[in-house]
């Protein structure tokens, strides 16, 4: 085996393996993580693809955003001024009720109120006043640490430990965010009662639990420090029972609770006329099954504020960073998730309810059933509300999970930055901070400028958030390290705003592992045959039109592609090629060379020495074809002419057949005095050997034609030839003994092309194949069916057929090919008057068809003494 072709199947192997894990990879990455199995290779390989598409992002020049959003932030001025953080909430009210007044649009907090002010209760109350006045201009923030993964059918007991928990202040009619899903037959029922008992006894058995291990009697014993863990257990212990619902470990499903549980859902399911006729197991079971694997990642118990701010509050918004398995943030959820209900379940991001707010906007969230099972997004779409009809105005471009990449404006600041100082006096002005670029230095600067304080804020979304590095909300991201937490929700709702999403191509998952096995095999076959100065400028140019390709999509399209694994199998397959050929050289290439030059054509012996895999010069056995062909009557021919004039002649003859036997992939065996043996199929591998041989056959005949004039013009004797062609299974290598060898064919499907070439002289043909070789070519030539005959040695016949013409040699050939089938048919039926007939015609027609008379005379014969009843239409050939 060759170098060359060693290297292009290290090449092939590498893009191989590279390619089915892409695949691997791509099924992993495109599977929602919640529905994840354990991968931690995968998830390796993961992380290096975020890594990789990171530097996309440094490469990206900022991009200047005129969407009217604002950051109100809690820096290290406003600490300095006002005091360090949480500021009291009178604070809070005040700066709330002048952004309102100055005519924003909506104020989104980054910040929650989950404790109650101590010092001054009072200042809740006003603060919960400000948002009582103005609910359709602020939205509050929750969070959840939380994170969970349930069975499906947990979810329904999920979604009501929430709403226990305090979901019901959280999740209220939003006529701007719905969840489009289809509901089954359980998710109809009215479950609240039922767990409403289930809660109490599971929070009455943890209640115990907490006194027992504080050693008191009631609640009242326990410290404000004890009070607070208990309410954490009491509502923690609902979403741990829920984790057992339904399972063996389900405390209520012991043979003790059973009956009475059992009493309990009946009750619950009385009025479903699809429930209530079946048994408790089978209610059971049908919850179990009733619902899918959901996409969107879940969460348990919420952090939220406390009542008298939350209750009057019409909008909350989570503000949850989802981060990437490394710890950079990359991608934004649009909702989030506790359960799966309808209604009272999922709640907006920061971002997504400011926007619909700015609008004003609806959100619409498409679920469909997967092939598979799995619920999945179909859309996620933007309707502007303020038409008649409302107008679709947007499809996001979210991934199965409700995500959407985040398509970073630059570095910090890349919006207008008010510090929340500014808002605490009346100056008719207002400082605006925005971050910039310097051009010389690549330094990041902060430029100030004064606006008219009204004219800025008017129509303007404004986020809320801690922006102080001693308040630590600092993130890790692909365009700089310790990027402002609440800046993600501003650039996301600027993403929004704009229009200008970062976008996945669709069918990455399927197209992007052809792609890299295609590249792989162009360039391992381009550097199998190159020398090492071509192929590095080869490699070189292969990584720059790609990594131009891929940053014009990033930079232009806006679409991410994670190519990671296309530029990891262009460099291990150049690498891995080029030490290959540097530890191995070339061997016997002139041993070869003579071994083979005899054989085939000089342009088949390049071909050969190119790669090794082609010379495998021990036996093997290969589906070939063999090619003889014979001079008729050449004993005769030899005995009239003398021994120069013969060499003459023969040499005259055998050197343009053999021409042609090269000149159409056939490799010679041998002559036999006048005789050709040839090859085809070997040693180069020739799916079409077939019907190479039988071109050559064709094209041997026409130089026949003119070989006959030129010996007709020299008054030498006239010669014909017959060809036989046979394609089967052969042994073909180097042959002989340990002195002599050749290389040869041998077998039966070797002998029978020998016999056909013979049987030409029976049948006054010249070019006979088998059946075999026919049922390879018959879409190529055109052959009639002569005989169907027993060779010597043979039990079973074979058909023969006699070689004609190329398919495009026109309709009269087919035409004699028809008439002379229905001639044979009839012969072969017995009906030898009818095929007389045909057999008389075709003679007629075509003067004097030779094979034509050959049947007249079986047909005369068979009339005047018919054959045996036994008769199967098979001619017996007598010799070899």
């Amino acid at each position: 085996m060759k170098t060359e072709r060693i290297s292009l199947l290290i090449g092939l192997v590498i893009s191989g393996l590279v390619t089915a894990l892409a695949f691997s990879y791509f099924r992993f990455k495109d599977t929602p993580a919640i529905q994840r199995a354990y991968r931690p290779t995968l998830e390796n390989l993961e992380i290096l693809d975020f890594r990789f598409n990171d530097l996309k992002y440094k490469l990206q020049k900022p991009i200047h955003s005129d969407a009217p959003v604002a950051m109100i932030a809690i820096d290290d001025a406003s600490v300095r001024e006002i005091g360090r953080w949480p500021w009291s909430r009178e604070q809070v009210a005040e700066m709330t009720d002048k952004l309102v007044s100055l005519g924003v649009k909506s104020v989104g907090f980054d910040v929650i109120f989950s404790e109650p002010e101590k010092s001054n209760p009072e200042a809740d109350k006003k603060f919960g006043a400000v948002v009582e006045k103005n609910p359709d201009k602020i939205i509050l923030g929750v969070f959840s640490e939380n994170k969970v993964n349930f069975k499906p059918h947990q979810e329904l007991c999920l979604a009501e430990a929430f709403f226990k928990t305090g979901g019901e202040q959280i999740v209220k009619i939003n006529p701007g965010f719905a969840i489009d899903d289809t509901t089954t037959s359980i998710e109809d029922v009215n479950w609240t009662p039922l767990f409403d008992i289930l809660f109490a006894n599971v929070q009455s058995s943890q209640q115990a639990d907490v006194l027992r291990y504080f050693n008191v009697s009631s609640p009242e014993e326990l410290t404000p420090y004890q009070k607070n863990y208990l309410k954490s257990q009491l509502s923690q212990s609902l979403f741990d029972y829920c984790k057992k619902w339904l399972t063996q470990e389900d405390p209520f499903l012991t043979p003790e609770s059973l009956a009475q549980v059992s009493s309990l859902y009946a009750d619950t399911i009385q009025d479903s006329k699809d429930l209530q006729s079946l048994s408790t197991q089978q209610v059971f079971k049908r919850i179990q099954t009733s619902f899918k694997p959901h996409p969107v990642p879940q969460y348990g118990e919420w952090t939220g504020n406390i009542p008298e701010i939350q209750s009057p509050a019409l909008y909350t918004a989570s503000f949850i960073a989802e981060l990437d398995p490394d710890g950079y943030v990359r991608r934004y959820p649009l909702f989030f998730r506790s359960g799966n209900k309808l209604g009272t379940s999922f709640i907006p991001s920061l971002a997504l309810q400011s926007y619909l707010l700015s609008g004003p906007y609806r959100a619409e969230v498409k679920m469909q059933t997967a092939v598979g099972g799995t619920k999945t997004i179909q859309e996620f779409n933007i309707y502007d509300t303020s038409k008649e009809p409302e107008k679709k105005i947007a499809t996001y471009p979210v991934d199965k999970s409700g995500q959407m990449l985040i398509n970073y404006y630059g570095r910090q600041m890349s919006f207008p930055y008010v510090s929340a100082k500014e808002l605490f006096n009346n100056r008719p002005t207002i400082r605006v901070q925005r971050g910039r670029i310097n051009a010389q230095t690549k330094a990041l600067e902060f430029e100030e400028k004064e606006y008219p304080r009204a004219e800025f804020f008017k129509g303007r979304s404004v986020l809320v958030g801690a922006t102080a590095i001693g308040l630590y909300d600092l993130r890790n991201t692909p365009v700089e390290a310790n990027y402002p937490g609440p800046e993600l929700h501003l650039t996301m709702l600027a993403n929004l705003l704009d229009q200008n999403f970062l976008k996945l191509w669709p069918f990455e998952a399927r197209a992007m592992p052809w792609i890299i096995l295609a590249v792989g095999i162009l360039l391992s076959i381009a550097l199998a045959w190159m020398g090492s100065i071509s192929s590095i400028f080869v490699f070189l140019g292969t990584v720059t039109i790609l990594a131009g390709a891929d940053i014009w999509f990033f930079t232009q399209k806006h679409t991410l592609l994670h190519s990671v694994f296309l530029y990891f199998n262009v460099f291990a397959v150049f690498f891995a090629i080029q030490v290959f050929k540097y530890f191995t050289e070339e061997k016997k290439k002139r041993e070869l060379k003579s071994t083979f030059s005899k054989y085939v054509s000089p342009a088949v012996v390049d071909e050969l020495l190119k790669d090794a895999k082609n010379l495998q010069l021990g036996g093997r056995r290969v589906r070939m074809t063999a090619f003889f062909s014979d001079v008729r009557g050449f004993t005769t021919i030899s005995e009239k002419l003398a021994p120069e004039e013969l060499s003459r002649v023969l040499n005259m003859y055998l050197t343009p057949m053999t021409d042609i036997v090269f000149k159409n992939k056939g490799t010679l065996d041998k002559y036999m005095g006048d005789a050709v043996m040839a090859f085809f199929g070997a040693p180069i591998e020739d799916k079409d050997h077939a019907k190479h041989a039988c071109l050559c056959a064709l094209r041997s005949i026409e130089k026949l034609m003119e070989l006959q004039k030129v010996f007709a013009e020299k008054n030498l004797p006239m010669i014909d030839i017959g060809i036989g062609i046979n394609t089967g299974d052969m042994s073909v290598g180097n042959m002989g003994s340990n002195i002599v060898q050749n290389y040869t064919i041998m077998g039966d499907s070797v002998n029978l092309a020998s016999r056909l070439e013979g049987i030409n002289k029976e049948y006054g043909t010249r070019i006979v194949i088998s059946e075999f070789t026919y049922n390879d070519v018959k879409n190529d030539f055109i052959a009639r069916e002569i005989d169907r005959v027993r060779v010597k040695g043979k039990l079973e016949p074979v058909r023969i057929y006699e070689l004609l013409a190329e398919k495009s040699a026109g309709a009269q050939i087919q035409e004699r090919v028809d008439l002379f089938a229905e001639g044979f048919r009839l012969y072969q039926e017995k009906q030898f008057q009818t095929a007389l007939e045909k057999f008389n015609k075709i003679n007629e027609l075509y003067q004097s068809d030779p094979v034509a008379k050959l049947y007249i005379e079986r047909c005369q014969d068979y009339l005047e003494s018919p054959p045996p009843l036994d008769w199967d239409g098979v001619y017996v050939m007598k010799t070899k």
